[in-house]
């Protein structure tokens, strides 16, 4: 697999990764009082416009806060196909049999896409907010039905996530 194709997978695998995690619903894993700690499951549908086009889909589950939490991805079998962990310590990807450390969550999504990306900001959508997030467009509207539809328009590739959220 050459050396383009694969940068392309891994930006597609991390862009799904951390853009689920802005459009999921929430279920309180812990108390119902306990706002620092969530838990939200559902499934998406991802498709970057690049050159080619890629599209992906997959279960996930997220836990935890912006600043220190948990995103998985599962197959339609139910086997866990990627891990994604961060807190003060730094951020660890795990996929297809490989690990990889970083020292921020920034710093993952920076060295797999070429950009940060607003992880405050998807945790603020969880929440039914709309903070201002340069190159995003979230619409919120649905999100009492579980739906939810977040567009990247800048940087390029632009990119339309859907989440079907599980009640």
């Amino acid at each position: 697999m050459s050396r383009t194709v694969l940068a392309l997978w891994r930006l597609v695998l991390l862009f799904t990764i951390i853009l689920i995690a802005g459009c999921a619903h929430p279920t309180r894993a812990s108390s119902q009082n306990d706002q620092s700690n969530s838990f939200w499951q559902g499934r998406l549908a991802l498709t970057v416009r690049s050159d080619p086009v890629q599209s992906f889909s997959a279960d996930f589950e997220l836990s935890g806060t912006s600043q220190a939490g948990e995103l998985t991805f599962f197959s339609p079998l139910g086997t866990t196909v990627a891990r994604l962990q961060w807190g003060n310590d730094g951020a660890v990807l795990q996929a297809s049999g490989q690990t990889q450390q970083f020292d921020s969550l920034d710093a993952l999504t920076l060295h797999t896409t070429g950009a940060v990306l607003p992880v405050a900001s998807l945790f603020a959508w969880l929440r039914a907010e709309s903070p201002d997030t340069p190159g995003w467009q979230v619409d919120l509207q649905g999100l009492s039905d579980g739906r939810l539809n977040a567009r990247r328009f800048a940087p390029e590739p632009a990119a339309e996530l859907k989440i079907l959220l599980e009640r």
